[in-house]
């Protein structure tokens, strides 16, 4: 239970709230609000890699920030969202453009992939057409993680 090691007066103080509202909370009387529960059950973060592809503005990894996660790549094709990306977080990494050309062998070690979802390349229609031209689609960074794998297992 989120209460159990700590006082109606702590959690008020910790919130930002009054005692009377923590105790309605315990009560059932009103739900706690997640901003409340996310504060209150604080994840514990073990320090984690990714790479960032189909990157767009940066929203997936975001998250994986905030979870304790370390971007070590990224990849966006799209030069409008490359400058957002670049304006919205401090790099430590070159931001790659098309990941098609990019050698798999090149990408740092990680130990989660994150892609951007949606994403045209992934439907049907955009993965069908592409394959009609003979041009690389999305499920791209199957190729690039199965090479990763390769090396982990060497």
């Amino acid at each position: 239970m989120w209460r159990e090691h700590m006082s109606t007066k702590t959690i008020a103080s910790a919130l930002g709230v009054s005692e009377k509202l923590v105790h309605k909370w315990e009560q059932h009387d009103f739900p706690l609000p997640l901003f409340a529960m996310s504060h209150l059950l604080e994840p514990i973060k073990e320090a984690f890699t990714f790479i960032d592809l189909f990157a767009g503005i940066g929203g997936m990894r975001l998250g994986f920030e905030q979870a304790g996660g370390e971007c070590v790549f990224t990849s966006e094709w799209n030069s409008y969202a490359q400058k957002t990306y670049q304006a919205n977080f401090l790099m430590n990494h070159e931001l790659i453009g098309d990941i098609v050309p990019y050698p798999a062998e090149q990408i740092p070690d990680h130990d989660i992939l994150v892609a951007g979802f949606p994403c045209q390349p992934f439907s049907i229609a955009g993965v069908s057409k592409k394959n009609s031209l003979g041009k690389a689609h999305g499920f791209e960074f199957v190729r690039l993680d199965k090479a990763q794998y390769r090396q982990l297992t060497r």
